[in-house]
């Protein structure tokens, strides 16, 4: 039976009908999305969406010498669609592909998927899972907007969304937490929150959009930074967010006048964006970098802020690998817009756990426990108890330490704290394994493509002495 990580396979191999034409992974999945969206239009009877002229029996119709130029001008008709979401989509929409023959041989590989069968088991899925297979190919490129599936359904189950609730990502990216969001909901009580979500970048806010669409659920998805915006004056009930990691660049005044501590720190900036953006009793769920728990300065009046104005409720440390970006130590803090912090629970899922990576895969296996533990309060409020894994720290203790949240256990608990040296020094031989692995995985792409220019070289050499 051909499930969808079936057709996810089979989708993302053609992308070698297409290296031939020097097209990367990203732009390989934007043509991906323009076509996968004039056949599913027709497969899921939504084409009264896009303009008449065009669509995919007509495409595909179409004969090969002829094929592209009538692409290229769906294209351009696409872009001016009557319907918003689809002119979205398709605005400034053009093609890297310059040989008819690949986008005949493109068109009659997605006709040859099973697609009935796909739809049964999720088209969402598929363009999910092609995202994913864009996030691993290219660790500098889409990974920095893609967050593990697995990390952002621990993170939807423990909050839980409903029908009634609006749900916010300042850092929208290609979608994953709107979506899984709105799929919880609907799966759960039959139909969907109001989804919102902010995203800096045309082309990714593209594919989130696209993502939206083909898991049947409607969203707004504003082109913008969302630095630039001041708060919502209602605010929304749910927040949940990864920002793009690193400091690169820095806040304008216009920027850090909308923060209660300016800073360069975009992290930072982006935290106090999501707790000023809650409606009252609001929930917030972001991952952020470790320095966010730790560092001194505007860090900490930030952390102090978020204990003494809000509840902060969970942290939840994540474990190294994870993330296609190599190295970075991610932790999730939960906090409600409902009162002020009492005690702080800590999950740590980094120290004495396996290594993830390529060899070992992270899987929502290994957050079960966690789900567990937080239990099925969605504001954090369930009866807790504690376990080697998961500790508690008064607000006292969290004062007494600065307000930092990576230590989860007080001062006075020597034995516990060397016990966490140990593992932390254990974690840190893991990472730079996980990133020798990332450069000798780049020297060999690197080798083979010496080697192919060499072997092109010899053939322009033989070619001239012939």
């Amino acid at each position: 039976m051909q499930d969808t990580a079936d057709v996810t396979r089979r989708l993302w191999a053609l992308c070698g009908v297409l290296r031939n034409d020097g097209i990367t992974y990203h732009e390989y999945l934007n043509e991906l999305t323009y076509l996968l969206f004039l056949k599913l239009a027709k497969e899921l009877g939504v084409e009264k969406a896009i303009p008449t002229k065009v669509g995919w029996e007509k495409l595909s119709s179409t004969p090969e010498a002829e094929k592209l130029d009538f692409y290229k001008e769906s294209l351009k008709l696409l872009g001016q669609a009557r319907n918003e979401t689809v002119k979205d989509i398709f605005s400034g929409a053009n093609t890297a592909i310059s040989s008819p023959t690949s986008l005949a041989q493109l068109v009659q590989a997605i006709d040859d998927i099973d697609w009935y069968r796909a739809r049964q088991n999720g088209i969402g899925d598929v363009y999910e899972g092609l995202i994913e297979k864009n996030a691993q190919e290219s660790r500098y490129g889409a990974g920095q907007y893609f967050t593990p599936r697995p990390v952002v359904e621990a993170i939807v189950q423990a909050c839980r969304p409903t029908p009634n609730d609006s749900v916010f990502d300042p850092a929208a990216g290609t979608g994953g937490f709107l979506i899984a969001a709105g799929l919880h909901a609907r799966e759960a009580n039959g139909s969907s929150p109001r989804l919102a979500g902010i995203e800096l970048v045309s082309d990714v806010r593209k594919l989130g959009l696209m993502n939206l669409i083909l898991h049947d659920l409607q969203g707004e998805v504003i082109l913008g930074d969302a630095l630039n915006q001041p708060p919502r004056k209602q605010g929304f009930s749910l927040c949940l967010t990864n920002p793009p990691f690193g400091v690169k660049g820095s806040l304008t005044k216009e920027q850090n006048d909308l923060l209660d501590f300016p800073t360069g720190n975009k992290q930072l900036a982006f935290l106090q964006h999501a707790y000023k953006n809650l409606a009252p009793n609001g929930r917030a769920a972001i991952v952020v970098p470790d320095n966010v728990l730790f560092e001194e300065g505007v860090a900490t009046s930030v952390r102090s802020k978020l204990v003494q104005d809000f509840r902060l409720h969970t942290v939840l440390r994540l474990p190294t690998g994870i993330f296609y970006a190599t190295g970075v130590r991610t932790s999730v803090l939960f906090f409600c817009a409902d009162g002020t912090t009492s005690k702080t629970w800590f999950y740590d899922l980094r120290e004495g756990q396996a290594s993830f990576g390529k060899r070992r895969q992270f899987t929502s296996d290994d957050l079960q426990d966690f789900i567990d533990c937080y239990g099925p309060d969605a504001l954090g409020r369930s009866e807790r108890r504690e376990t080697p894994r998961f500790r508690s720290m008064s607000l006292s203790d969290l004062a007494a330490n600065n307000y930092r949240l990576d230590v989860m256990t007080s001062p006075s608990d020597t034995s516990h704290t060397n016990a966490v040296t140990v593992e932390r020094m254990l974690e840190s031989t893991r990472s730079m394994t996980d990133e020798l692995d990332a450069v000798q995985s780049n020297i060999q792409e690197i080798e083979k493509l010496l080697m192919s220019f060499a072997q092109n070289a010899d053939g322009a050499d033989d070619a001239e002495l012939s």
